[in-house]
């Protein structure tokens, strides 16, 4: 079997972890092979990628819509038993190439942001052009896959076929968990990972911990690339203001994300909306308790309505800091229960669902 994973760039967003995992995992199990396509080898990490086996290949488009005819030549050329593409731009193009290319291939197009805010700060003009790649250009596609229950059901608002469309979670990309040994100092230790962007709502997590502060001993760590300018000088103003230089600190990008999660005793989570949520689990997979914000979507289903962890309104600073104090007082839940919760996440679990959907839309 090939498969060709169509992405616009191989960057650190949840999408292209999620591709690399399950084509991982693919390989692994059912030896099949894999292709990345994308638009240009800017990605960090495309050497990630090839260091794992396989083939990327650059279509050479300086902009996702030129690469209509270069996918589907590529089409023509490898013939691969189905493509699976992430993100609605490029998905739309995909689907575009399906149509040109003179080989019939199956195509699976997915979703990973909630749409509603995802393009909240389009222009009226690309959201009405999102909307209908989403209505009507989704309809060549032989299914939609949606990260989570709540993303589907904004898809089918607007595509209103419910049978073309389907929910596979994320996987966590951490196979071993370390039970967290618990907080035996005064000091609240939380780690954020996600980058400095406003979808991320840094603000409502700092203000948070001025509300902390005034309590308890609290120290933060955001793991996460800053490359958003104007977000993190926000941030940092905020910072300043409520003089936490101290408290807060900015690690930046790390491939070794692992460490923080092993040495936090809360993972918060203040976004103002997500797809799902993978660092919920990740950190969930190393014993840690969860304080989230209850965004779409997400974070309510991977901790069932907390029944897994604590939900706290979207810009709700009082109620996150009021729920990281209940946190470090009184654990939710057992550790080995959170573990036990990110296990229905496993690499193997989730790619196990992706071969079937593959296998039910190459059936002959």
């Amino acid at each position: 079997m090939k498969i060709v994973f169509r992405i616009s760039k191989l960057g650190f967003g949840g999408a292209e972890q999620v591709f690399i995992s399950v084509a991982r995992e693919l390989q692994k199990k059912h030896q099949v092979q894999v292709i990345f396509a994308v638009d240009s080898e800017t990605g960090k990490n495309i050497s990630v990628v090839k260091k794992l086996g396989f083939k990327v290949i650059s279509l050479n488009a300086s902009r996702t819509l030129n690469s209509i005819l270069p996918l589907a030549k590529l089409i023509n050329k490898e013939r691969p038993d189905v493509v699976i593409s992430a993100y609605t731009d490029t998905n739309a193009a995909c689907l575009l190439s399906k149509v040109v290319a003179l080989y019939n291939v199956p195509v699976i197009v997915s979703e990973h942001a909630s749409l509603n805010e995802h393009w909240q700060n389009h222009s009226n003009l690309k959201k009405k052009i999102l909307t209908f790649y989403v209505s009507w250009i989704y309809k060549l596609a032989n299914k939609v896959l949606c990260v989570s229950k709540g993303l589907e059901q904004q898809v089918n608002n607007l595509l209103k076929q419910p049978s073309k469309t389907l929910t596979i979670y994320n996987p966590v990309r951490f196979a071993e968990s370390i039970i967290n040994k618990g907080n035996s100092s005064e000091t609240i230790n939380l780690v954020a990972v996600g980058r400095v962007v406003p979808q991320k709502d840094y603000s409502t997590l700092i203000k948070a911990i001025a509300i902390i502060k005034k309590q308890r001993n609290v120290q933060l760590k955001i793991v996460g690339g800053t490359t958003h300018v104007a977000e993190y000088d926000k941030a940092k103003a905020l910072i300043e203001d409520f003089q936490l230089a101290d408290n807060i600190e900015f690690i930046g990008y790390s491939d070794s994300v692992e460490t923080y999660y092993k040495n936090a005793d809360i993972f918060v989570l203040s976004s103002a909306w997500e797809g799902f949520g993978n660092v919920i689990v990740e950190a969930m997979a190393f014993g840690l308790p969860i304080v989230s914000t209850n965004c779409n979507y997400g974070p309510s289903e991977i901790l069932e309505n907390g029944k897994y962890g604590r939900l706290a309104d979207v810009g709700d600073s009082e109620a996150v800091a009021s729920l990281i104090i209940e946190e470090a007082n009184t654990a939710l839940v057992p550790t080995e229960t959170l573990i036990a919760r990110s296990k229905d996440f496993s690499e193997e679990k989730i790619a196990n669902q992706y071969y079937a959907l593959i296998n039910e839309v190459t059936v002959k």
